[in-house]
């Protein structure tokens, strides 16, 4: 049967979130099934990336922080802080989702933290 090394995913996806500190994210943070604990062997790992700030288009500025490399899919969503501001007015599912169940995994913990205040939801902890 199939089954997921969440320890080593876990630690290949903290080095990863390191190379994107380095590459100017402020923040990276693990939401989805990882984050929740309810993955499975064919789990991927859903990432939100949160820059300063850019002119490029969403799609467009993922490119920098991709890693064909990994063992494990990224789905990858990469937001500058004006735009969580804005999702965090309209309280969208993505901030919601960070806010109850995500696991920094590099840079700034204050950012998290600030989410998490503002929205008024405790974090539920990792699994």
């Amino acid at each position: 049967m199939f089954k997921l090394n969440y320890e080593a995913v876990m630690r290949e996806l903290r080095d990863y979130a390191e190379g994107a500190v380095e590459k100017g994210a402020l923040a990276v943070i693990l939401v989805g099934s990882l984050a929740r604990g309810d993955y499975t062997a064919f789990s991927d790992a859903d990432i939100t990336i949160i820059i300063e700030k850019t002119d490029e288009r969403p799609m467009d500025r993922t490119v920098r922080y991709m890693e064909p490399k990994m063992s494990i899919d990224i789905d990858l969503r990469v937001y500058a802080i004006k735009e969580i501001r804005i999702m965090i007015e309209k309280r969208a599912r993505t901030i919601e989702e960070i806010a109850k169940h995500g696991i920094l995994l590099g840079g700034d913990e204050r950012i998290i933290e600030e989410i998490r205040k503002i929205m008024k939801i405790k974090h539920l902890g990792s699994p």
